[in-house]
């Protein structure tokens, strides 16, 4: 591109010098010679500020699941790989013993029970006695106190036999999430005790990633902020989320911090795997833009040409954000303005220019 300029430039100004020399005339010096440039015009867009990281996907649940009873294990119902439904049966432990604890409780209940409504009979019969003052007042108090304490053994027992039976639907080790079995520590006929891990599951629908940011974009991390994440285990798929939580420290060691962003496995995606995030720090409506030729840097910093009447006016100006092919001005132009394109790098200030073509 820059050769096609210099040999453009070149026959625009061998070919009036020439001219002039045919009929005798004084050529224009050098530095006075029209420059052919494009023009395009000062534009307005949605600006978004972005910074992407690569991290690593892993589960937002990996529960590791306990028998809550001990016993021999009867039957193992999965295996590593398979998928699970949360409250779907993995494994049973021998029941027979906490079947056998839960008839007990249940039948000192009824014996209680029973034992309760005598007692009750009896104290009717001592209330009758008391207020025909045929039995004491110390008798009446003693046959409320043995009801009262009947009615705590029964809510003793009750209480014994509703944890029986949660001990004896223990026996039966189901999956407390829905999602893959990642490892099983158990076979058929192994004893184990209570707190015994005997599955690890994973949860493949509900994910995370953790990635690391330059400690310099620590204040403009927040949560909430959108984000857009892909993966090479399913390069069809972009997920729009948002940063759910961020790490109140740099890291020592590489002077980084760290964000964590939740989202909805999309389909093929897999714990373990890469990720690519990336976040959008800021967004800027109606910010002015240029075509990235037409920036020029000179000895007074950026500048861009303004085209007049056919000629450049050289005006600094402040960039800010690079996107695709554009580049944001913060300062030193309006919407509209008409500016060099093509050809402006070969301009200086007050340079007579042949406008081509306008973007």
């Amino acid at each position: 591109m820059i050769g096609q300029s210099k040999k453009i430039k070149n026959i625009i100004v061998k070919l009036p010098i020439l001219t002039l020399l045919m009929y005798g005339l004084t050529p224009v010096p050098l530095s006075m010679a029209a420059v052919a440039i494009t023009t395009g015009k000062v534009a307005t867009t949605t600006i978004e500020e972005k910074e992407s990281a690569m991290g690593i996907i892993y589960s937002l649940s990996s529960p590791k699941v306990a028998s809550e009873v001990s016993g021999r294990v009867i039957k193992v119902l999965i295996d590593v790989g398979d998928a699970v439904q949360q409250g779907q049966i993995m494994a049973e432990i021998d029941p027979e013993r906490y079947e056998l604890e839960t008839i007990q409780a249940k039948a000192e209940t009824a014996r209680l029970s029973a034992l309760k409504i005598n007692q009750e009979l009896d104290l009717s019969r001592a209330e009758r006695l008391y207020k025909n003052n045929l039995v004491s007042e110390e008798i009446l108090d003693k046959t409320k106190a043995e009801l009262e304490a009947l009615e705590q053994q029964i809510k003793a027992a009750e209480a014994k036999h509703n944890s029986s039976k949660k001990l004896l639907r223990d026996t039966k080790i189901k999956a407390p999430i829905t999602g893959y079995v990642a490892a099983k520590k158990i076979v058929m006929g192994d004893f184990v005790q209570t707190g015994t891990i005997v599955f690890e599951l994973v949860d493949t629908k509900n994910l995370r990633v953790g990635v690391s940011f330059p400690e310099y974009q620590s204040s403009k991390l927040k949560k909430g902020l959108k984000t857009y994440l892909t993966s090479p285990t399913n390069t069809n798929h972009i997920v729009e989320t948002q940063i759910n939580e961020v790490s109140p420290n740099i890291n020592p060691k590489n002077r980084s911090i760290s964000v964590i962003i939740d989202f909805e496995n999309p389909g093929l995606w897999l714990p373990g795997a890469s990720a690519r995030a990336e976040i959008i720090l800021s967004e800027r409506e109606n910010a002015l833009v240029v075509p990235q030729l037409a920036v020029v840097r000179r000895s007074i910093g950026n500048v861009v040409y303004v085209i007049k009447n056919s000629v450049a006016i050289e005006t600094k100006v402040d960039t800010g954000i690079h996107l695709d092919g554009l580049i944001e001005i913060k300062a030193g132009l309006q919407k509209g303005t008409l500016i060099a394109v093509d050809g402006a790098g070969f301009l200086a200030d007050q340079s007579q220019v042949i406008v081509e073509s306008n973007q």
